[in-house]
């Protein structure tokens, strides 16, 4: 089903009125369906669709560690930068291997920090429940050809 311009238009004012954590936790959302789709395309021997799922989950990538205040952050700036670089890696080596496992072992470390995330936005759950419509817009877009909803911050 196709989403109206009302409805991507609800879901850009929802990312819009994220907290900065809550936009994180939109593109952590976003990461681990990539690869979820990724392995998805190695099943279905689909390389192309593997190849562009795997890139987009390095743009968000590149995101999440731009945005990373190194000078104020201290410790958890440099640990979530090596996560991060660390993450790049291996799903560079899943894809060259074409081996899925290697993502879905990433994917449960993402999870285990993206619900780390969650807890510093425990009081301001609306994000959170924003990723859902925003992965479910993204879902669409793609099996519709549009053009995905955006999201664009700074921390």
């Amino acid at each position: 089903m196709k989403k109206s311009q009302t409805e991507l238009t609800y879901l850009r004012a929802a990312a819009q009125n994220a907290t900065s954590v809550g936009l994180v936790i939109i593109l952590y959302d976003l990461l681990i369906r990539d690869l979820e789709q990724a392995i998805a395309a190695f099943a279905e021997h689909a390389i192309e669709r593997r190849t562009a799922e795997i890139k987009h989950a390095f743009v968000i990538l590149q995101q999440l560690q731009g945005s990373l205040d190194m000078e104020n952050g201290a410790e958890a700036a440099a640990n979530l930068s090596g996560f991060y670089s660390a993450l790049r890696g291996k799903i560079f080596e899943a894809h060259t291997k074409a081996d899925p496992a290697i993502l879905r072992q990433q994917i449960e470390f993402v999870i285990d920090v993206r619900q780390a995330w969650q807890q510093v936005d425990k009081p301001n759950l609306g994000p959170a429940d924003g990723a859902n419509e925003l992965l479910a817009a993204r879902r669409e877009a793609a099996a519709t050809g549009e053009e995905a909803v955006s999201v664009s911050w700074t921390a």
